[in-house]
């Protein structure tokens, strides 16, 4: 079969603006790639014809060369993110080579290239046996009709790589048919009344001495096509034609990186004209890539503006004030009305205010007369708006987000972010960790869609960040601002800003929250018994938390639901000479059964804890017994299919023994846990173990019952780098 050479082909524009845009090319990650080629957009995803291993019943070879013979597979494509190619029809598929395709606008009738003879060795697939010819089939209640070969197939030539219109009436294919330019050569054949026309060359602006291949009709209704023609980047690049007024434009190379020193070829765009796949061998083997039409990201970005809704409002006073029962009242418009000559208002948000200066009868509280009114209009600054807080703490997750963004008459497409410690990410919000204190420079690009004339517009704002060490004491620092009043004079005021903490949470929260002081944190794991906490047990026990994020050992006390509550405990630990304390919210605690495991997804798994009776080990001992098998497998299984995965195993003990005896045979127990799953291929730096021993009972230690509640081992699921893993499962 002649391969379907790879060609890349991006969304062609007006090409008055290429000048100003860019083209990013990235391959499309198959997870387990063929010989990839021919991709066309199709629903949700795109078909494409691959030389690859495959699962199916249906496994043909190559009788010579051993490899897989090529199929069409459909990929679902999502999020600039591939998910597993399957076969794109079993009624279409046979023992012999299948692709590249071409639909309709519908997508219900497809043109496909096969191999004409259906041998019954393979190994007769050669000569005239394996000339190949385009086959059509309709689609009709979720089912592909036989398909009916091209009436113009022949044994003497071949016929491939077809481009069907939209409507489905003209077919455009490649073929080394007599009456071409020499080697491969574009046909036009044309249906009507239910019958294809005898094929034509097109013109020969379009074909060459050279090989025309890979044609496809685009959304625009231009064809792409690709050639090896002298004056290239390369071997095949990709060429764009359009049909005006009946005759067939001068191709034109689409530019780099689409077109390069590899075969280039394939390429269907997008409806919107801004993406594409296509085909290339860039790498050494042909691979599926994808074309993005874009700006350079992040110039011309200036520093983002406050909305500030501040204004100073002042009044001459009035002889008549004194004389009269009168008052001076600003009616500000947002029901807001002061006594007084001078006012400083902020408003809360944008909006139009009828501000009005009155004189108020001082009796009735009536309007005696308005002195000015005036229709105060609030706008926001136009820019791509950073909301975040200005200051963040290391270690811990901030949110940042685009949605006071004011871009008005934007559709914005995209928004990219340059956090300013290297890390680039995409969307209309992002979470971040910083890892040493600083000062940031946050970047906010804002894209908006292609508008009519093919431009994409962009908006870049800046936002200084300022992180300081969560580990250390800092005071609050004062902030100036300075804002303009309505009559455009410039005023300056101060206020206090203060730290971010991510456990922090909003006031209608309160009452559902649980609270409790943390004494410190430690990278170096310290015993209960430490003589550190021996006044503090006096008034409340201390509870041990490992964070696998940070590393360190957490110590708290006080678990409480009232801020009030917590207020007491907060001062005496500050009084025992506890001087990091700080009040947290506590996330609330998520149990999950081991039936629920398998069906789990990544996001359902993060932060919950697998809490069970089911691992046995021998008495005083940290020997797993048999009977643990089941329950370790299972996990097992878990870790190798969500490789995002951590698990903190934390055993636990009854209360027979000594403090500390039980937490060394705990910690014991959860590293035999560690090195059990570690032998069965789980890369150990996924698993830590912490033995808490009788610390944290969840039943009483009185009865049998309840002790062997307590004898257990949990597993904390923990996803590192969430945001990030979450994206790669939704490939």
């Amino acid at each position: 079969m002649l391969k379907a050479i790879p060609i890349a082909a991006l969304c062609l524009c007006t090409y008055s603006v290429w000048a100003q845009e860019i083209h990013e090319v990235t391959m499309v990650d198959l997870a387990i790639p063929g010989e990839d080629y021919a991709p066309i957009w199709l629903d949700s995803g795109f078909v494409m014809v691959s030389v690859r291993e495959s699962s199916s019943a249906i496994d043909f070879r190559d009788a010579e060369s051993g490899k897989p013979l090529s199929d069409l597979y459909w990929v679902p494509f999502a999020k600039e993110r591939a998910g597993q190619p399957v076969l794109f029809s079993s009624m279409l598929t046979t023992p012999v080579n299948e692709g590249p395709a071409s639909f309709d606008r519908s997508g219900s009738t497809i043109c496909y290239t096969r191999n004409l003879v259906l041998p019954k060795k393979l190994s007769n697939l050669k000569g005239a046996a394996a000339q190949l010819g385009l086959f059509m089939s309709s689609l009709n209640d979720g089912q592909w009709s036989e398909p009916i070969p091209f009436p113009f197939n022949s044994a003497k030539y071949g016929v491939m790589h077809p481009a069907l219109s939209a409507d489905g009436r003209t077919l455009i294919f490649a073929s080394n048919m007599t009456g071409g330019a020499g080697g491969m050569d574009l046909f036009r054949s044309l249906l009507k009344d239910g019958s294809w026309s005898v094929p034509e060359p097109l013109a020969n602006t379009l074909n060459s001495t050279a090989n025309e291949v890979y044609p496809q009709f685009q959304p625009d209704g231009s064809l792409i096509f690709a050639s090896d023609r002298e004056g290239g980047k390369g071997k095949l690049d990709l060429y764009r034609t359009e049909l005006h007024e009946g005759k067939w434009t001068r191709p034109e190379a689409l530019p780099e990186p689409i077109n390069g020193p590899a075969n280039d070829h394939g390429y269907s765009s997008s409806a919107d004209g801004r993406r594409a796949l296509f085909a290339s061998d860039r790498t050494g083997t042909d691979r599926i890539h994808h074309s993005v039409r874009t700006i350079p990201k992040f110039r011309e970005c200036t520093p983002q503006q406050p909305n500030n809704y501040c204004y100073h409002f002042t009044s001459k006073p009035l002889a008549v004030t004194a004389a009269l029962p009168l008052d001076h009242v600003w009616d500000l418009g947002d029901g807001t009305r002061i006594n007084s000559l001078t006012v400083d208002h902020c408003y809360t948000e944008p909006g139009n205010y009828h501000v009005r200066s009155l004189l108020v009868d001082r009796r009735t509280g009536q309007t005696f007369h308005t002195l000015v009114s005036h229709e105060l209009e609030l706008r926001d600054h136009f820019q791509a708006f950073v909301a975040a807080p200005d200051t963040v703490r290391t270690g811990r997750s901030v949110e940042f987000h685009s949605d006071l963004s004011n871009l008005p008459g934007w559709v914005s497409s995209e928004y990219h972010w340059d956090l300013g410690d290297g890390t680039l990410t995409k969307g209309p919000s992002t979470v971040h960790q910083f890892k040493t204190a600083g000062t940031y420079e946050v970047r906010l690009d804002a894209l908006a869609v292609v508008d009519a004339s093919g431009t994409i517009q962009n908006k870049c704002n800046t936002k200084p960040i300022v992180v300081i060490d969560r580990f250390k004491e800092h005071e609050d620092m004062a902030v100036a601002a300075v804002y303009q009043d309505a009559l455009g004079r410039s005023h300056e005021f101060n206020y206090q800003e203060l730290p971010f903490d991510a456990s922090e949470i909003r006031m209608d929260q309160l009452d559902d929250a649980t609270f409790a002081v943390q004494l410190f944190a430690t990278r170096e794991r310290m015993s209960l018994d430490d003589p550190r906490f021996a006044e503090i047990k006096r008034f409340y026990p201390v509870i041990e938390r490992f964070d696998p994020v940070t590393s360190t050992y957490i110590y708290l006390v006080g678990e409480a639901k009232s801020m009030e509550e917590m207020y007491v405990v907060y001062k005496k630990v500050k009084d025992l000479q506890f001087m990091d304390a700080e009040v947290f919210a506590l996330e609330e605690e998520k149990l999950i059964d081991l039936s629920q495991l398998d069906l789990a997804s990544l996001e359902e798994l993060n932060n919950k804890k697998l809490r069970t009776n089911a691992i046995h080990f021998a008495y005083k001992s940290a020997a797993l017994d048999s009977t643990s098998s089941p329950v370790l497998e299972q996990i097992d299984h878990l870790l190798k299919q969500h490789k995002e995965l951590m698990l903190v195993i934390e055993a636990h003990t009854d209360a027979i023994g000594g403090t500390a005896y039980n937490v060394d045979l705990s910690q014991a127990r959860a590293q035999t846990v560690v090195e059990q799953l570690a032998s069965r291929g789980v890369d150990s730096e996924r698993l830590i173990a912490v033995g808490h021993g009788k610390n944290q009972p969840i039943a009483t230690n009185k009865t049998e019952q309840g002790r062997a509640q307590n004898r257990r081992v949990e597993f904390r699921m923990i996803v590192k780098g969430e945001e990030q893993a979450f994206q790669q499962k939704a490939r």
